[in-house]
């Protein structure tokens, strides 16, 4: 099977000249006429919040015709098919890109229905703003922009962290009246199966490891659960687990009171030497050296 092109993080910036980033989690960048990814249906892998100031832009969302107007919003999920088809001479816009991985760690995972957010904007990417709205988004980025700019900051991460969750709570703001977005969409069975996984992985992620567990639970093969999450996604049903489990790992190895030793009973792994693998080889820092690094 052919597989659309993935633009990676690294690329990105070279596509973007006069970007902001932070490592390979964060890029934000003002556009006029001449941006464009590619002519050709391409996917990244993170999500994208495009601002239209002025000007126009049409452009395909899993190969549907959208034609944006000043004062939209373009929500673009890593699971999205994108093809840019037409920009006006006067295109004036402003984009946020967010690695996933820099999302899961912000999102609080206690969220009551996150997946009914990930649906709507699916099912809706694009959002006809009010003038005032789109000021308010785009002051929030450029507050987002002086921050990146404190290089030498000591709780950089936490920082972006907590203004990202200020812009998405903005976003919320906006939509809380909205007719489209104050009823959650009618959900396929596909969309309907990964909310309940969602649900049971933020309940039992630190003691159940394995996708037979949750795909149990859901009366599913683990096969198809993890097809199911990969069109959805873009990520296997392994892969969310450990995203999870990871994610969990750090916030249990900030506690100064409990040992690694305890952080890997609390996590259900067979011993600590175990844990400290796992650790390693997603963060490619011991779970010691993470302690005492500052993010």
């Amino acid at each position: 099977m052919i597989e659309l092109p993935i633009i990676e993080f690294e690329r990105l910036k070279q596509l973007l000249p006069g970007s902001t980033s932070f490592q390979n989690d964060l890029l934000l960048a003002d556009l006029d006429a001449d941006f464009t990814y590619t002519s050709g249906l391409i996917r990244t892998n993170a999500l994208q919040v495009l601002l239209l100031r002025k000007g126009s832009l049409k452009i395909n969302i899993d190969y549907k015709a959208y034609a944006i107007q000043p004062d939209t919003m373009v929500v673009i999920m890593p699971t999205h098919i994108v093809q840019i088809q037409e920009i006006s001479s006067d295109f004036k816009g402003r984009l946020l890109i967010i690695s996933h991985s820099f999302l899961q760690q912000t999102m609080h995972p206690g969220n009551s229905s996150p997946t009914i957010k990930y649906m709507t904007i699916r099912k809706n990417p694009c959002v006809k703003l009010l003038p005032r709205e789109t000021e308010v988004l785009y002051d929030n980025l450029a507050v987002l922009r002086a921050k990146m700019g404190l290089r030498h900051h000591n709780l950089h991460r936490a920082l972006l962290q907590n203004v990202i969750l200020g812009f998405f709570i903005e976003i919320g703001n906006i939509f809380y009246d909205r007719k489209e977005f104050a009823t959650p969409p009618a959900l396929t069975r596909k969309e309907e199966l990964f909310e309940s996984f969602l649900k049971l992985l933020y309940t039992h992620c630190r003691e159940q490891h394995v996708v037979s567990f949750y795909a149990d639970h859901l009366l599913i093969t683990p096969q198809y659960l993890s097809l199911v999450l990969k069109e959805l996604s873009g990520q296997s049903a392994n892969k969310w687990i450990d995203d999870a489990l990871l994610q969990e790992s750090k916030l249990l190895l900030k506690a100064p009171q409990a040992s690694i030793q305890e952080v890997a009973d609390a996590l259900h792994f067979s011993d600590q030497s175990t844990f400290g693998k796992f650790f390693k080889r997603r963060t490619g820092m011991s779970p010691m050296e993470y302690r005492k690094s500052p993010n």
